[in-house]
Order: structure tokens, then C-alpha cells, then sequence
């Protein structure tokens, strides 16, 4: 029964040959101009419930030189003017992110005026400058540091008592206003009696006679012409009952030499000191902290003016009095700083509990470890999530944006890595690919099919016959509008130059030992009953297995076996009733009898 039908179909071959030659000429050209229809897909999208109901966002990772970070920013804020990008992360825009004083203040719930130190240290370190006992005066006297909590752990009751001694000293001895002896000796904290010996002298020094006699004042009244108790009058020195601060310093001035003599040397001490502060005071020289503590000696009465802690002082002043608004710092070094620098130093040891010290040191940890995801030796990336379709039309637009504007933003090499970046950069190059592909394989399977022959014409109908095989297979995939994969198309047409070519090369080899025997018009239905069981013996389980496994299969190997089955298919009904017409009509040129042989086997 089998070999009736094959027969049947070798003699109808033999009888229309001419007609399946020109239909198969015909059947080549239309899959040549269908197969330019064929989408071919470069990424391969799995398709579930959970991707039905919850699509998947596209990722992609832009690798770039470390020395490039610096144009990342500008990068960033382009990209995010795309309302498919769903998210950026890039060391620019996290840890890198550059943060003013408002934002770390607002970040960590930190005091303004504290960041605005932190950020001071950071930027210029912990070497203090001068300043002028003016404004140093002028800044522990201020609300913002007296009511400020970062200020607390330093100043107790007493602390306050003597900024605000101190305070009250400066304004007096800038002023010209005039005191009373209660109130230097409230404002300096020296004894009543001292300070009235101060004006007793003050008053000494307006005197300017001596033992002047009451003759005197009748002689001189009589020459001005005036009584003489008048001019006695005018000669008295009324006591003096208040001073100017400066007046009070001119006059311990005058006295210093005598002075610890003439009030005692606590005492003295104390007016020393008050000489000292009026000469800072006048001359606007800068101190440093330990100018501060050598001035003070035995005034100050609190711990808050030692050394360190003025330092400290004096860098918060100095920080307080720049403008840090336009600093930026990013936060990792910020971080990292704190860390290393700030909660280690014992000035800054009242600032933070054991609780804030562990959350430190946990989210060193994690900054450590989200540093090494982002940056790396050489190179960094940015990790940049899309919402758009893959391999549409927006996607490639977005691609060749992004590329322009990698290109005109950094100076190093970059990588894009992805599943649609690879599909765009596929795509881009694989029909020049394809091309190169399918010449080669072409070729290779060219010169072996004439190394079988030795005839050029049997080589190029056969290479022929399996290309009409895959462009029949792409022109299946575009009339059925189905996307092939194009690891798919590459592979199957291998497999397909590789193994189809085989069962030809045998069908051929049939038809030259057939012919040797028989006529022409005997020898197909003769080859057909040969070759045809071995053939479809083996292609079929080629086409039924590769499909039955596509079919159970998902993923990229579905798509493989799929396309493969069909291929194959196409390619065995070419075999089977296209290539044995093009045989007979090419018969003169496939055989390597002589003509004359042929003549007599006719006969």
C-alpha cells in the first residue's frame, strides 16, 4: 500500500514536472517576500498567570567608569523626566546623593545649627581660627546658644551665670553709660569696698590743690571781686558717685603696678583680670581657646571653659557664621565621617546615647555593604527600572536616547546589561549577523554536497531546496503572526543546513543509482519507493518529537523544538515533491553517465 501511494506520487512528479517546477520557482519567491514579513523577537518574555496579572518591570544596569560618577547626577535627573522609568538606583542618587543642611537636618531629625557644624568639620576639619573676645562674648550670650539643646550638656546653672556675667561685662565696657558701685561689684562679682576704693582714688584724681589755705580763698575772692566762701566752693570736689566701665579700667590701669597692695590679691586678681578683658576688649585681637582660659584664670567658675570644650565652641561659632546653605556633602561620606570622626570624639560624646551608637553602627554595616553593590575597583553602575514593552517601538526610542545621552555625558566606556538592552544592541546588528550566518553555513554545506557530486549544479539545487525549507518556516511563523526567537532562528536553520540537507543528498543519491538503471520516466516512482521509507523513517520522529516536546516545554527551548518541527516539516515536503521534479528536469546535468550511456538505457 505504501509503496503504491509513493509510486503514484513519483509518477505524478515525473508527469508534472514542469508545472511543481515553476510552482516551486513561484513557492521560493513568495517565501523570500513572506519571510521579510517575519517579526523576529530578541528577548523572550515567558508568559504565566502571575506575569498576566502582575507584568514584570525591565531592568536595566548601566556599567560606567568610576571617574565618570561625577555627570551622574545630570544623568539621573534626564531620565527621570520619563514617566516609564519607575525607579533609579545609582550610588549618585542614593548613598552619593548630594545632601544640603536642611536635608540631613530633616533626614535624621537633627538640630539645624548642630548639622551646620557637622558639616563645617566635615568640609574644613577641626583646626580652629582666631576670634575676637567681642564675638566669642557675643555667641555664648546669644538665645541660639544658650537655648539650643545641642548646647545643653555643656552649660549648667552655672555656666549660664557666668555667660551672662560676661555678657553684661563686654556690653558695659563698649558702652558709655555710667555705673554705680552696687553695680560693677554685682557685674564683675568684686567686693563692694573694692570697687569703692577704686572710686575714692577716681576722686583723689580730680583733685587739683593742695592744702589750699582759707587766706588763699579771701585773696583770690578779692582780686575776682566775689565772696570767699564762693571760691572756696568752687575749689570742693564733689564725690563720685558712678563710672563709665572705661573710667573704672583707667583707673586700675593707673594703679596696677600697686594694686594686688591696695585691695589685696584676690581682689587684685580679679581687677587684673578685668584689665585683661578690657585690652581684648579694645584691641579686636583673635584668640585662640587657650588665650580664652589663660584670660579667665580665676574668674571662670565652671567646667565649661576648659580648652576642649571652647574648641568646640569656637568651631560652632565659626560654623554658625558661615554660610554652609550651598554645601554639599554626599551622604555616604557624611555617614562614614560621623562614624569616624564625630562619635568617637569625646567632645561630642553627650550628643548620642548607647541607642543612637548602635543604630550607627548597624547602618555602617548596611551603607558598607550597598557601597559595594554599586561601586566597585573601576567601574560603577546604575540600576534603571522601565515600565515600557518590550521591543516596541518606545522601548527602541527610549534606547537610542539613552545611548545619545550616555554618549554626550561621560568620557569612559559604559555597558548597558539587560534583557532589553541586549534585544536592542541584538537588534541592531543581527540582520547583518543573519546575513553573514547563512552565507556561511551556506557555503560550508555547499562545499560538502560538492565533494559528494562533483557536479555544481546538483550542490546549488540542493542548498537551494532547504533554504525554500527555512524561509518556507519564517513564512509559516509571519502568516500564523507568530514572533520568532531569534537564538530559534539561528539554531533550527543549522539544524536544518546540517540534517536536511542530509536526507537530499540521500534522495539524490537514490535518483543517480536509479537511473543508472532505469529511463527517465521509470526512475522516480522507482527512487520515490526507495527513499521515502528511510526518509520519513527518521525526519518524522524529527518533526513529531521536537513537537511534542515544544509543546510540553516552555521557555526558550519551547521555542527552539518549535520552530525546528515546522522547519523540518517544510523541509521534507520540499524533498518529497519539489526536489525530485527539478531532478528529472536537471537529469542531463546530475548523472555522471555519458550522454551516450544515457541513449542506450533509453533504449
Amino acid at each position: 500500500m505504501f509503496e503504491k501511494i509513493v509510486s503514484s506520487i513519483g509518477r505524478f512528479s515525473f508527469k508534472n514536472r514542469k508545472v511543481i517546477a515553476v510552482l516551486g520557482f513561484i513557492l521560493l519567491i513568495a517565501v523570500i517576500i513572506l519571510e521579510a514579513q517575519t517579526v523576529i523577537e530578541y528577548s523572550y518574555a515567558e508568559e504565566s498567570l502571575v506575569t498576566d496579572i502582575f507584568p514584570q518591570d525591565d531592568i536595566i544596569v548601566i556599567v560606567y567608569k568610576n571617574e565618570d560618577e561625577k555627570m551622574m547626577s545630570s544623568i539621573i535627573n534626564k531620565l527621570s523626566e520619563d514617566e516609564h522609568v519607575t525607579s533609579i538606583q545609582a550610588y549618585a542618587n542614593t548613598l552619593g546623593m548630594e545632601m544640603s543642611v536642611d536635608d540631613v537636618a530633616g533626614m535624621f531629625g537633627i538640630d539645624k545649627t548642630f548639622v551646620n557644624t557637622l558639616f563645617y568639620l566635615c568640609e574644613y576639619g577641626f583646626e580652629t581660627t582666631g576670634m575676637t573676645f567681642v564675638d566669642f562674648a557675643t555667641f555664648i550670650s546669644s538665645d541660639d546658644f544658650i537655648n539650643n539643646e545641642m548646647f545643653a550638656p555643656m552649660i549648667d546653672e552655672s555656666s549660664k551665670a557666668q555667660i551672662a556675667q560676661l555678657g553684661d561685662l563686654v556690653n558695659a565696657l563698649t558702652s558709655d553709660e555710667k555705673y554705680t558701685v552696687e553695680e560693677i561689684s554685682n557685674m564683675f562679682d568684686v567686693d563692694a569696698q573694692t570697687v569703692q576704693s577704686v572710686f575714692y582714688i577716681k576722686q583723689l584724681q580730680n583733685i587739683n590743690y593742695k592744702n589750699f589755705a582759707s587766706t588763699i580763698f579771701g585773696t583770690i575772692a578779692g582780686v575776682l571781686g566775689v565772696d570767699a566762701e564762693t571760691i572756696e566752693k568752687v575749689f570742693k570736689i564733689e564725690p563720685v558717685t558712678s563710672m563709665t566701665m572705661e573710667d573704672f579700667v583707667g583707673v586700675i590701669s593707673d594703679l596696677s603696678v600697686i594694686a594686688d597692695k591696695f585691695v589685696g590679691n584676690e581682689q587684685g586678681a580679679q581687677l587684673n583680670t578685668l584689665l585683661d578683658i578690657y585690652d581684648a576688649v579694645k584691641s579686636n585681637k583673635e584668640l585662640t581657646p587657650a588665650d580664652i582660659v589663660d584670660l579667665f584664670g580665676s574668674m571662670a567658675n565652671t567646667d565649661m571653659f576648659t580648652e576642649e570644650n571652647l574648641t568646640l565652641l569656637y568651631i560652632m561659632s565659626r560654623s554658625n557664621t558661615m554660610d554652609m546653605s550651598n554645601t554639599r556633602i554626599p551622604l555616604y561620606d557624611f555617614f562614614i565621617f560621623l562614624s569616624e570622626e564625630i562619635i568617637t570624639n569625646e567632645a561630642f560624646s553627650s550628643y548620642f546615647d548607647e541607642a543612637m551608637l548602635t543604630e550607627f553602627e548597624s547602618a555602617k554595616t548596611m551603607m558598607s555593604d550597598g557601597i559595594a553593590q554599586l561601586v566597585g575597583p573601576e567601574h560603577s553602575r546604575m540600576i534603571v527600572t522601565v515600565d515600557y514593552v518590550l521591543e516596541s517601538p518606545e522601548i527602541n526610542k527610549f534606547y537610542v536616547d539613552l545611548t545619545d545621552l550616555l554618549d554626550n555625558k561621560l568620557t569612559g566606556e559604559y555597558y548597558l546589561v539587560g534583557n532589553s538592552a541586549m534585544s536592542y544592541e541584538v537588534s541592531q546588528t543581527f540582520d547583518q549577523e543573519y546575513l553573514i550566518i547563512s552565507i556561511v553555513t551556506a557555503v560550508a554545506v555547499f562545499i560538502v554536497v560538492y565533494a559528494s557530486f562533483r557536479r555544481l549544479s546538483v550542490s546549488f539545487l540542493l542548498i537551494c531546496v532547504i533554504e525554500c525549507a527555512v524561509f518556507a518556516m519564517m513564512s509559516v511563523m509571519a502568516v500564523t503572526n507568530s514572533p520568532m526567537f531569534f537564538i530559534a532562528l539561528i539554531l533550527v536553520q543549522c539544524i536544518l543546513m546540517g540534517s536536511m540537507i542530509d536526507y537530499a543528498i540521500l534522495f539524490t543519491t537514490y535518483y543517480r543509482e536509479v537511473r543508472k538503471e532505469y529511463v527517465l520516466e521509470e526512475a522516480l516512482p522507482v527512487v520515490m519507493t526507495r527513499a521515502t521509507y528511510a526518509i520519513l523513517t527518521s525526519s518524522l520522529i524529527l518533526v513529531l518529537v521536537t513537537f511534542v516536546c515544544g509543546f510540553f516545554m516552555t521557555g526558550t527551548v519551547a521555542a527552539i523544538l518549535q520552530t525546528l518541527s515546522v522547519g523540518a516539516f517544510c523541509a521534507i515536503l520540499l524533498i518529497l515533491f519539489v526536489l525530485p521534479s527539478y531532478l528529472v528536469l536537471l537529469d542531463r546535468f546530475i548523472i555522471k553517465e555519458s550522454k551516450e550511456m544515457l541513449m542506450e538505457i533509453e533504449e
